[in-house]
């Protein structure tokens, strides 16, 4: 019987992943060693103790496997990861050392496309302003509007998982037109789809609503600056579930101050942001607390990923949530 060392201690988020059937189901496949420390193992205490292991569970409060514990991982045939990007866990040492390493991204993008329409709702609906109207007593005049969703261009930035589950949430809006910026996808594919693949600056002139939900890595930090944000069409929404990063704050701050365009944002340059930050109570922006895919059947989603991958492994088929280096390679720096 395989030996498996379940590395995250057990907190509250991670009873949320994993249920106790999820966990004796791991525990009877497999002669498992999980973390009751109530903390993050150190790499000393990797170090010492992962020769003897052949498949890992890791996620959220789970120790790196820097060069060293990989180089010490004589046994490890499995790394299978219960949350989404794998590059603040693994060294890509693993994939020159032929250990397989699986992630849970698939199912953490469905949700987090799901929060971007939500997202999409809650501004071009103007929620936070017809919120606040009727909290001081007042309400609409006769003549009173919104956006919307339907007859709007949808600019969508970057095509990865999130995006291609968004596609799919945004298939009953009929009379939408969906433009999309990306270097990974192709002419053929979009016209597939039925989206247009355009530059990232005639999406920013030409879209009514923006979803930015591409990984964040060197060459997208700070992917929507001062020069390009100005493009951003009066009255526009702009969104961002990917990271904060990926956006120069302070330009965008600006923008926002002087009513360019309005905003909902989930994810910012430091989290939390402050106290005084202007980012959380501008009346054009909706900030959320980082939510992504925070929801109970998606954290329990992602321990059924974990247990169906072990499944495989163990009987042999492909692993469904299998990573190659490329993939990882691609993914968001945390």
């Amino acid at each position: 019987m395989f030996k498996l060392w379940f590395l995250p201690p057990m907190t509250a988020i991670m009873k949320q992943v994993f249920l106790e059937t999820v966990l004796g189901e791991i525990d009877a496949l497999t002669c498992a060693t999980f973390n009751t420390l109530e903390r993050q193992y150190s790499e000393e205490e990797l170090v010492k103790a992962i020769p003897d292991f052949d498949i890992c569970v890791t996620g959220w409060q789970s120790p790196r496997f820097t060069k060293r514990v990989i180089n010490r991982s004589q046994n490890l045939k499995l790394i299978l990861h219960s949350a989404g990007t794998l590059k603040p866990y693994i060294d890509p040492l693993v994939f020159r050392k032929k250990i397989l390493v699986t992630s849970s991204k698939n199912v953490i993008a469905e949700i987090t496309a799901e929060s971007a329409l939500a997202m999409m709702m809650i501004g071009n609906w103007e929620v936070k302003k017809w919120m606040s109207v009727i909290e001081q007593g007042g309400w609409k005049e006769r003549d009173s509007c919104v956006p919307g969703i339907q007859g709007n261009t949808i600019g969508l930035i970057g095509f990865g998982a999130i995006t291609r589950a968004l596609l799919s949430l945004l298939k009953p809006f009929q009379d939408v037109r969906i433009l999309v910026s990306s270097l990974h996808l192709g002419m053929n594919e979009a016209r597939a789809l039925g989206i247009e693949k355009i530059p990232l600056e005639q999406l920013l002139i030409e879209s009514d609503i923006i979803s930015l939900q591409t990984s964040l890595n060197k060459e997208t930090y700070r992917l929507l600056n001062a020069s390009n944000m100005k493009l951003i069409k009066e009255g526009a929404l702009l969104i961002n579930i990917g990271r904060g990063d990926l956006i120069d704050e302070q330009a965008l701050l600006q923008l926002l101050e002087e009513g360019q365009f309005r905003a909902v944002l989930d994810v910012f340059a430091e989290e939390p942001p402050l106290p005084r930050n202007p980012l959380r109570d501008l009346p054009n922006v909706v900030s959320l607390p980082h939510l992504g895919a925070a929801t109970r059947y998606c954290r329990q989603r992602m321990g059924r990923d974990v247990l169906d991958n072990l499944k495989d492994f163990l009987e042999g088929r492909t692993l469904r949530s299998l990573i190659s280096e490329a993939v990882f390679s691609g993914m968001s720096e945390y």
